[in-house]
């Protein structure tokens, strides 16, 4: 018996790190064919075998969500990256960036400096070299983030393809793997059910409440941008809907940096006003649409999803923030099984 132990964990431990590099993927997939499943169901009710109606499901996740999503990002991303390698060519010439030199020859802002320099030994000058400096190492960072995620882009493409073929077979054998857990789980039947319908209820809630909350500040920021006349509406609302996945920022420096930049734009303070406070909104709606559906099903505490979501994407990167509130809420699951009276 022992034996066969050693044996089978080195076969386990063999397995797990040839398909480390695409555990995640196989994962998310699995999480949006939970998310799916009633469609398949559905399916199935009409008399569609459950192989068809899988390739069907897949093949309009794909087409429907995955590639337009894909593509959005990708393009999103090459866009800022072109617009920071600019604003990054421009400082190097010498040429000076339009909109930090609008801020700084401002009468409030020279104001403001001048009252620093009558506190600290330091002169107007200093401020505006140190002020430019600074921005142009922010902005240098972020180019390269962003050039390193265009250079990752054959990696990424083929963990979508393993994601894709994993939704698959998710919905296909998903009944075989549950079958397996009840059989073998060390909880009761009536606790494995409860366990199993909780994660089914988490995997449905988190994806919901990020999409939704991303996409909700997504067309409140485009709206206000083409209300106010502001220039690439388009492109800010997409950066708008991939930074409102990120825990404790989220969009807030994109839509307040678009407001300051028109509040500092020659006749466009009106503008600028309108598009802080429409920033202040989006934070007000990404606070209420995301707990609203984690203390949902997934009966996720804000504070347990802000931090689970915060630690997941520090340790897994940008899936993180899906598998650390499921991860998170799955846990409290257990423990409320594990605690409860019979």
């Amino acid at each position: 018996m022992t034996n066969r132990r050693i044996f089978t964990t080195l076969v386990s431990l063999a397995f797990l790190y040839i398909a480390s590099p695409f555990l995640l993927p196989i994962v998310m997939g699995a999480v949006i064919a939970v998310l799916f499943y009633p469609m398949l169901v559905r399916l199935e009710n009409k008399s569609v075998s459950t192989s068809v109606a899988s390739a069907l499901l897949t093949f309009g996740i794909t087409v429907i969500f995955i590639l337009p999503t894909s593509f959005l990002v990708f393009f999103t991303v090459k866009a800022a990256l072109q617009q920071l390698q600019a604003l990054k060519a421009a400082q190097v010439h010498g040429e000076g960036i339009a909109f930090f030199d609008s801020i700084l020859s401002s009468a409030r802002v020279q104001g403001f400096m001048k009252w620093v320099t009558d506190y600290l030994p330091l002169t107007v000058e200093e401020l505006n070299s140190t002020f430019r400096d600074w921005a142009g190492s922010i902005g240098s960072k972020i180019a390269d983030f962003l050039g390193g995620v265009i250079s990752y882009l054959p990696g990424l493409t083929l963990a979508l393809i393993v994601m894709v073929v994993s939704i698959y077979f998710w919905l296909v054998d998903g009944r075989r793997l549950l079958y397996f857990v009840r059989r073998h789980s060390i909880f009761s039947s009536q606790q494995t059910e409860k366990l199993i319908r909780t994660l089914e209820g988490i995997c449905r809630s988190v994806i919901l409440a990020v999409l939704l909350a991303g996409s909700a500040q997504a067309v409140i920021e485009v709206g206000a941008c083409v209300l106010t006349g502001t220039p690439n509406a388009v492109l800010i609302g997409l950066c708008v809907f991939i930074a409102s996945f990120i825990p404790i920022v989220g969009a807030s420096p994109i839509t307040l940096g678009v407001g300051i930049e028109q509040l500092f734009e020659p006749g466009r303070q009106t503008q600028g006003m309108v598009l802080i406070l429409f920033a202040i909104l989006i934070a007000g709606v990404d606070n209420m649409v995301r707990p609203l559906f984690l203390r949902g099903s997934a009966n996720l505490h804000p504070l347990l999803a802000f931090v689970a979501a915060l630690g997941g994407l520090q340790m897994l990167g940008f899936l993180g923030v899906f598998f650390g509130p499921i991860l998170a809420a799955f846990f409290i699951a257990t423990i409320q099984v594990i605690t409860e009276v019979d």
